[in-house]
This record gives C-alpha cells, structure tokens and sequence, in this order.
C-alpha cells in the first residue's frame, strides 16, 4: 500500500479486450471469470472471489459500452470507473472479513494510486491496439 502507483494491468486488458467481442459476450464474460480466477491462485488467498469481480467488471465495461463510444478519453473514464469499483469492493470484503483495520485515507489513496498508473497504461494500449485494428482491419465496436 506505499507504492507510488499501484497496477490493475489485467482489469485494463479486459476494458482494451472487450470492443473485439463484437457479437461474443458470453465469451468475453468466460474469459473475464477465468482471469479473475487466476488471480486468485496467484496473487491472492482469496479463491473465486477476484472471479467474480472481475466478471462484475466485465458486465460493467459491457454496460458502459452501451452508454460511450470506443475513443480515448471514453476508455479512460471506464477504467477509472472499474478501479473505484474494484478497489472500494475489495476494500470492503477486506474490513468484513477482519484481514485490515484501515482507515477510508487508505482506500481513497489506494484508489487514486490505481489511477495514476492505470490510466497511462489504458490509454497506451488503446492506442496500440486502435492502430493495430486498422492496420489489419480487425473488427472491433466503436
């Protein structure tokens, strides 16, 4: 918790990958429990828990997809969306569950840690693949 930036890197690959699902999502939704699971086994004792988190991300960065056109700045406000959610959610199942007695300083610090780095790694990778989708002329949502 006293790192500067604090990365959710597979949360922002699952926001970059969803736009190539076009027509999939129960695929995409598939892939979403499966990472989550496996952050489970890798980095935390939490087992399915990151599962099904990141299957709620899933659903959200589908929803918002609805609601936002495929750009830059759009991407960037879903990844900010998806790290308060995931960040104040794990947050809380850790209080539950008694593993921290912290303060709301250390969630919103957490939060904004998480967005710092985040959002330069999303908008990097959306350039990349955007670039990549046309040079190829991979289908993708707009």
């Amino acid at each position: 918790l006293n790192s500067i930036l604090m990365p959710l890197f597979t949360i922002m690959s699952l926001i970059l990958d969803y736009p190539y699902f076009k027509g999939n999502q129960e695929k995409y939704f598939l892939i979403c429990f499966l990472a989550g699971l496996c952050y489970d086994f890798i980095y935390t004792d939490m087992i399915v828990i990151n599962a099904i988190l990141f299957l709620c991300i899933g659903i959200i960065t589908a929803k918002l997809n609805l609601l936002f056109s495929n750009n830059t700045v759009n991407v960037s406000i879903m990844a900010i969306i998806c790290i308060v959610f995931y960040r104040t959610v794990m947050y809380g199942l850790l209080l539950i569950t008694g593993n921290i007695d912290l303060g709301f300083i250390i969630l919103f610090r957490s939060i904004y840690r998480s967005i710092l780095l985040n959002i330069f790694y999303i908008v990097l990778g959306f350039i990349i693949t955007d670039r990549i989708s046309k040079k190829f002329k991979i289908k993708k949502i707009n």
